[in-house]
This record gives structure tokens, sequence and C-alpha cells, in this order.
């Protein structure tokens, strides 16, 4: 059975963070985009991060395209250089607090666990992890001050299932659900909320190449869902625009599976 997903119009509700600024990282294209569209949706004020400037313009086209009176600015930041990111994040912080923060970063070196060298490890706990603790160092202290604010990390279901050649994915996006435990612990009482989305196999660019690299894998990854079918990133973005709203008073701590139903795991 097909199940119609409908557009980010149709199946828009007032979430209440209109008067809200959120930075969204990786928000160029997949999964990022597909969450900055759906917060643009809701009237937040959205930046969107990305390493390439000229993908950041034609997401800010593309958005205004569905939104045209949506408040989108660029940011373009490399979140493997930790210099940068103060710099460039700290900027924008001097304008204006940030409430939402999506960190979402693109996948690490892939390989089996035996071949991989260390500076593969290197280049992921930078990409993956430190650039998470960096950015969310940045952005606390005004969401304190303020008593609101939403953390969103994209990681994936490879942090609670063996995905085969995504050891360095693994290691780093499993350490991201101890380490969002822990912070929303200590940050829940200042009206703080902490989560992680972990997404299943979903139609980005990266699984346009794998659909024409490998369609019998393509194949079989679409009837390992419960549905049937691959995920679209609007899809995604509808769950992160509920946990980073004001709708949301009791969700924190935890991963939310996005996934179709594909993980195997409990």
């Amino acid at each position: 059975m097909e199940f119609e997903t409908g557009t980010i119009k149709e199946w828009m509700m007032d979430l209440n963070i209109s008067d809200r600024r959120a930075l969204v990282t990786g928000g160029s294209q997949g999964i990022g985009l597909g969450i900055a569209t759906a917060l643009a949706a809701e009237g937040t004020e959205i930046i969107i991060a990305s390493r390439n400037s000229e993908n950041i313009e034609r997401a800010i086209v593309s958005i205004r395209q569905a939104y045209p009176e949506a408040k989108l600015a660029g940011c373009a930041v490399d979140l493997s250089d930790e210099q940068n990111i103060r710099q460039k994040i700290g900027g924008l912080l001097s304008e204006k607090p940030i409430d939402i923060l999506i960190n979402n970063v693109g996948g690490p070196p892939a390989g089996p666990m035996t071949t991989l060298p260390l500076s593969a490890w290197d280049t992921g706990y930078q990409g993956l992890l430190r650039s998470v603790l960096v950015l969310t160092e940045l952005v606390l202290p005004s969401m304190k001050k303020r008593a609101w604010g939403r953390l969103l990390t994209i990681t994936s279901t490879a942090a609670k299932e063996r995905i085969p050649n995504l050891p360095i994915s693994a290691t780093f996006r499993a350490g991201l659900s101890a380490w969002t435990k822990n912070l929303a612990k200590e940050v829940g009482r200042s009206g703080i909320l902490v989560n992680n989305i972990l997404p299943g196999p979903i139609q980005t660019g990266r699984l346009d190449e794998l659909e024409k690299k490998s369609p019998e894998f393509y194949r079989s990854m679409q009837e390992e869902t419960a549905i049937g079918r691959i995920g679209k990133p609007d899809e995604v973005g509808r769950v992160a625009a509920f946990l980073c709203s004001a709708a949301n008073t009791f969700v924190t701590g935890t991963d939310v599976f996005v996934d179709g139903g594909y993980t195997r795991s409990y």
C-alpha cells in the first residue's frame, strides 16, 4: 500500500515558533534542506549553514519558491574547522540569539574498520562529534538566559544497528546518543530540550547515486522498510519541526527513529 506523504503546506500546523531563530547546518540539500523548509513553513527565521555558498543560494531560492515570505539567510562555514565555526557562528550570535540548533553533518569516510586509517577517525571526530560540541557550547548560554531552546542532532540508524562499512559513523553517532541523554538531564530545567533524529533510507543525493550504481540493493532497502518505500527529506523535516517547536514540551534526551520501520533493533 502506498501512503500519500503530501506537501509540507498540506500538513502544516502552528507550532508556535514563528518568533524563533534557527541555525540549520548542512541545510543546503538533502535532509538538512528538508528540515530548513519545514521550519520556514512555520515562519521560523532560518540560517542555512553549509560549506558551499552556491548550494546555500540554491537552497534559499528553493525555499522561497514555496514560501515567498520566508525569513532566510546563509552562512558559509566549514564544520571541520573549529576556528571557522567560532568565528562565523560567533558573528551570528553577536547579532541575535539562536533559539534552535540543528546539527546535521554529512557522513564520514566509509570502509572496513581494519582498513580505515587513524586520519579517517580524526576526520569523523571533528565533523560528527566535535562540531556538535563547539556549536552547542556557543548557543547554550543565550538559550539558558532566555529559558528556551531546542537542540536537535541528525545522526543515523548506524548508532543502534550495524551497517556494513560505517564503523566511524556508528561509533561517533552512538556517542552522540549518550551525549544527548546527559545534556538533556543538565539543561531540561532551563527550558531546553535535546534530541536526536535517526533517519533510515531517505531519498537524498547519496541514495540517488546508490540507485544508479546498485539498483538491486536500492530495491532491497525499499523492501526492508515496513512501508515498502524510501523516505523523503520533508518527512524528516516535519518530525524535526515538531521536536524543535513549542508544541514539544516533554520529548527530550531521546533518539527518534524516522526510518519507515527499516531498523530491526528494538
